[in-house]
């Protein structure tokens, strides 16, 4: 029987591990974002946050798009403005030569969608591999 001063250490070990697992979790996220090309202004890679509470691990990207960065999305037509912003700075080109560059973009977009980047899902795999206990595998 675990009396419950053993309990209490258990517990805060078991925390310990989780806040470390959801480091390394929220770390390679990070990473892929940048391996993946998934930055611009840095808005995703700002976004993210890790909430530690005992025993309860949140890590996040409160960016509206994160979710259309990892999944992909299906085809649709986005907003040209944006586009046209980050054609600017993205090749320092002028107004009118940025203007056809996001057009030509978003009417891609708008036939094929856009590739995921699992910036997130891959650094759940890689928090699997390493500490696959915990993940029930």
């Amino acid at each position: 029987m675990v009396n419950e001063l053993e309990k209490q250490n258990i517990l805060k070990k078991v925390d310990e591990e989780l806040n470390e697992i959801a480091d390394f979790i929220f770390s390679k996220s990070q990473e892929n974002i940048v391996e993946y090309g998934a930055i611009d202004e840095a808005t995703l890679l700002k976004s993210g946050y890790v909430n530690r509470q005992f025993l309860e691990k949140e890590i996040g990207y409160s960016a509206p798009y994160a979710g259309h960065v990892d999944f992909g999305t299906d085809p649709h037509m986005p907003p040209v403005a944006p586009l046209i912003a980050w054609v600017k700075r993205k090749f320092s080109v002028p107004d009118k030569q940025a203007t056809r560059i996001a057009w030509a973009i978003a009417k891609t977009i708008e036939r094929d969608g856009s590739e995921p980047r699992p910036f997130f899902r891959d650094a759940l795999q890689q928090g699997k591999i390493k500490y696959g206990g915990f993940f029930g595998t």
